[in-house]
């Protein structure tokens, strides 16, 4: 999937999520991201880019849980597939950032969503999250959010150890 090169115009409003589809891919996601960023010191999700990171890892295999149980055309799999970066857009638009400044960290994020998956950080968690969609499918949303948040914390702790590994920085948060 290249996101990276894509602008904002899949944000129109008839590329918008159903409400069912908002339910299971993007609410409880952002939640649970913006509630890891808070308890992290940042109450803009935005801002903490391990917590976005995990955002766009949740939504993405949310959506890969939703499409295994839907049937699909090319043309809705497509769509489907935007899915994780129109909600990381959906953040970026709704902070106040510049135009430029949404294109440039929409085209940052999922270069470094790649790499880390790639580095193996991203997917342990994987497994929690797709527990969480049968959550949220069984109507357990309580439950859902549980999962969601854990895993939420631990790809932003994994990616804050890849990241002073990789710099020899330490990060905060």
């Amino acid at each position: 999937m290249n996101m990276g090169s894509m602008g904002l115009e899949f944000l129109s409003q008839d590329a918008l999520l159903s409400p069912d589809e908002y339910r299971l891919l993007a609410g409880p996601a952002l939640k649970a991201a913006a509630q890891v960023a808070a308890a992290r010191g940042d109450p803009d999700l935005y801002r903490d880019m391990a917590s976005m990171l995990a955002l766009l890892a949740m939504v993405t295999v949310l959506t890969r849980c939703y499409q295994a149980g839907v049937s699909d055309t090319t043309t809705h799999r497509n769509e489907l597939e935007l899915i994780p970066i129109a909600v990381c857009a959906l953040v970026f638009t709704r902070s106040g950032l510049a135009p430029d400044e949404v294109r440039d960290c929409l085209a940052a994020l999922p270069q470094a969503f790649q790499m880390l998956v790639e580095a193996g950080i991203l997917t342990p968690q994987d497994d929690d999250v797709a527990e969480a969609y049968a959550a949220l499918t069984a109507g357990e949303a309580e439950r859902a959010d549980r999962l969601l948040v854990q895993a939420a914390n631990a790809m932003a702790g994994a990616v804050d150890r890849w990241e002073e590994q990789r710099t020899g920085a330490v990060t905060l948060g």
